[in-house]
């Protein structure tokens, strides 16, 4: 009788050890009988819905009271959420779920405890989700105008196509940018020149039709789309529209400026029934209008490929660039954000026997589209690799790979033949990609990813911010960088969405334990600001500009004498380094 009491006593101290932890649990915790009647609610739980725990020992449910005092508060209708939560759990799935009450965002877990009782535990998930929420938007969308970038729009485009290829539906493409915008930035600077492109997106907002889409694609580019009836008539009378509110002056620092727009427009499906001749007959015909004294809208037709001929025969001169040795590597210093260098990424460039030094901006496209870029790809990475191989200095080397040269089926073979051929340890090597691999089979570049990975080279993530920037991506795969692009470097200290998706990107990397490199970094004060925000790595004039090799033969070890043995440190420091 004695133990049976000894025994009791204890059981009711373990009930009362495991109420008391509940109740100071960080989680909300409740268990309710299956019509809704409460039966306990912790006091994370009590907190996070304002409740009283003197409701627990009453006869109101929690629907009761949401529908009688708290019904605004919820986005969704409530009965209508616990109704389906019952459903779910009436068939033996648990429900997990998020619900949105007042300024809160609750992630809800319910499960059956017994077969009358279910336990929900919810937390408080609003910084988290609001965070999230705000990366993807400035993911899809330009932080200076506000409209959907690049990426956004080509999206819209390729959605409204496919769609319009079944319903016959015309609409119009605009492509416009502003006149002498570069005169704007050269005389007043870029401050001025940032002021002119916000004014012309809150002026071209006023303007823009409920079906209108417009973006911004870069610099002073942008485009709209319009899917108005009566074309070419509608995109027509918007463009005069567009060109009219830009009629009046826009102050910028006590100065008055006039600034015009040259449009060129391309209509679905006369001219292009597919998004890269859409945009290239609509880029025809701004190229026209500009030719013809800016300021002024032009649509297109035939006899506007006079710049797609000369698109051609660069193609065409870039097929043979190889075989001629017109092709050479650049290379532009990483450093910490402290100043010391550890390695050098490898840019290509192309001397053209007439036209000059061209910069990728201007090649990689057509490489792209002709699928030279998977030859010229391949030179690329041997040629960097032999090169890093030769230093002294065991410094890293950064190397770009293409979206359409990581698709081919033997990168990762051809990437372990050159580590096997040049001698270059893969820990030297690494590859940026950018979101835009992942896009379209995520499952074969995950694959591919992997086998990279398993060679020992790292795999960065380049231009970070500008495409999809999917937090998903970063989870699926063990990124070893993560870089930002200029762009957003360009603009810190003095565009405070710039320092917030800097900041969160930083952050972001952290959280993940992936290191950060900001490019682009051209002054003292972006390095200070990049230093503050706990930002480790960077890249940009202030550090060096892209150099042929023999620039950076200090750093490389490579003007070492002879016949003094040559140091093998991982980094070299940049306080001798004269500022390109």
């Amino acid at each position: 009788m004695g133990n049976k009491a000894i025994e009791n006593s204890s059981g009711l101290a373990m009930v009362e050890a495991i109420q008391l932890a509940m109740e100071n649990l960080p989680v909300a915790v409740a268990i309710f009988e299956f019509e809704g009647r409460p039966v306990y609610a912790n006091r994370c739980f009590r907190l996070l819905h304002d409740l009283d725990s003197r409701w627990i020992t009453g006869n109101e449910t929690f629907l009761d009271l949401v529908e009688t005092d708290r019904m605004s508060d919820w986005k969704q209708d409530p009965k209508t959420f616990f109704e389906n939560v019952q459903r779910e759990l009436a068939a033996g799935r648990s429900v997990q779920a998020q619900i949105e009450v007042g300024d809160k965002i609750i992630a809800v877990h319910d499960m059956m405890l017994d077969d009358r009782h279910i336990l929900t535990t919810q937390q408080d998930v609003t910084a988290r989700v609001q965070a999230e929420r705000r990366v993807s938007y400035l993911a899809h969308h330009d932080p200076m105008t506000d409209l959907p970038n690049r990426i956004h729009f080509s999206a819209r485009l390729e959605s409204l196509i496919e769609e319009s290829k079944v319903t016959r539906r015309r609409f119009g493409v605009m492509s416009f940018d502003v006149d002498r915008f570069k005169d704007i930035n050269d005389l007043f600077g870029h401050n001025a020149g940032d002021i002119v492109l916000t004014e012309l997106a809150r002026r071209m907002k006023t303007v823009l039709g409920p079906q209108d889409f417009a973006a911004r694609l870069g610099g002073d580019e942008f485009t709209v789309i319009s899917t108005g009836d009566s074309q070419p008539e509608t995109v027509t009378r918007l463009a005069e529209n567009l060109a009219q509110a830009m009629d009046e002056d826009i102050e910028v620092d006590g100065r008055s400026l006039r600034v015009a727009l040259s449009i060129g427009i391309a209509m679905f499906p006369q001219d292009g029934n597919d998004a890269a001749t859409l945009l290239a007959n609509a880029d025809a015909a701004l190229y026209r209008a500009k030719s013809e004294g800016r300021g002024r809208f032009c649509a297109f037709n035939a006899g506007m490929d006079r710049r797609m001929h000369d698109r051609r025969v660069l193609q065409q001169d870039l097929r043979h660039a190889l075989g001629r040795q017109e092709l050479a590597l650049y290379y532009q210093p990483q450093a910490s954000v402290s100043g010391e260098i550890f390695g050098f990424e490898a840019l290509l460039r192309w001397q053209h026997p007439s036209r000059g030094l061209i910069t990728p901006d201007h090649f990689v496209p057509l490489a792209e589209e002709s699928g030279l870029i998977v030859e010229i790809g391949r030179w690329v990475l041997r040629e960097a690799c032999r090169e890093a191989a030769s230093w002294p200095n065991q410094l890293k080397i950064a190397i770009n790979v293409s979206p359409i040269q990581f698709r081919q089926e033997d990168l990762v073979r051809d990437v372990h033949a050159i580590l096997l051929n040049t001698g270059l340890s893969p820990e030297r090597l690494e590859l940026e990609i950018t979101e835009g691999v992942l896009v379209q089979d995520f499952a074969r570049a995950l694959q591919i990813l992997r086998g990279l990975k398993a060679l020992g080279i790292q795999i960065a993530m380049d231009d970070f911010g500008t495409g999809y920037s999917s937090l998903s991506y970063l989870q699926a795969f063990p990124f070893d960088t993560i870089k930002i692009d200029k762009s957003f470097t360009a603009k810190l200290s003095t565009d405070t969405s710039a320092d917030e998706i800097v900041r969160a990107v930083i952050g972001l990397g952290r959280g993940l334990n992936i290191p950060i490199v900001a490019e682009g970094v051209e002054t003292e004060e972006q390095r200070v600001f990049l230093e503050e925000a706990q930002c480790q790595h960077i890249q940009g004039f202030l550090i060096g500009k892209a150099e042929p090799i023999a620039e950076y033969a200090q750093l490389t070890g490579a003007d070492a004498e002879a016949s003094v043995p040559a140091p093998q440190p991982t980094s070299a420091t940049i306080t001798h380094l004269h500022r390109r």
